[in-house]
């Protein structure tokens, strides 16, 4: 229930991961057909992490349409393919990729396989891979 959330259940390496991030000054959105999204933020004291929130309440299409996506970039003032979609399903993959974005898979890769990259959890991921994904 997502007033009983708690920041003990955020993915394994999140606060980590957006904490390097935003310190080598990357811009982060978050891309949700959710309207909870900002109170499930708040609840996992995740809200600071990010610049731009669009969501249920900002969208009408649904994943695997790409607009969240597309208007995520667009509020952030970024091109399309300048962004990366952190993602764990497979209709959100696909919407990345229909917006022509790169994208992180966060499971498993034999289920995300069309990601970019796949990643067990962002314990697994640093800035160093956004780099090397650059050149990609």
């Amino acid at each position: 229930m997502i007033n009983e959330m708690t920041p003990a259940e955020v993915l394994k390496g999140t606060v980590n991961f957006l904490t390097a991030i935003k310190k080598e000054g990357y811009l982060v959105g978050l891309g949700s057909a959710s309207k909870n999204s900002a109170i499930i933020l708040e609840r996992t004291n995740l809200t600071h992490f990010f610049d731009v929130i669009v969501d249920g309440n900002t969208v009408s299409k649904s994943k695997p349409d790409p607009e969240v996506f597309l208007k995520g970039a667009e509020f952030l003032g970024v091109e399309p393919q300048e962004a990366l979609v952190f993602e764990d399903a497979i209709a959100g993959i696909e919407a990345a990729k229909r917006a022509g974005m790169r994208s992180v898979g966060i499971g498993q890769a034999e289920i995300l396989t069309e990601a970019t990259l796949v990643v067990e959890d962002l314990s697994k991921l640093s800035v160093a891979h956004l780099l090397q994904m650059n050149e990609l």
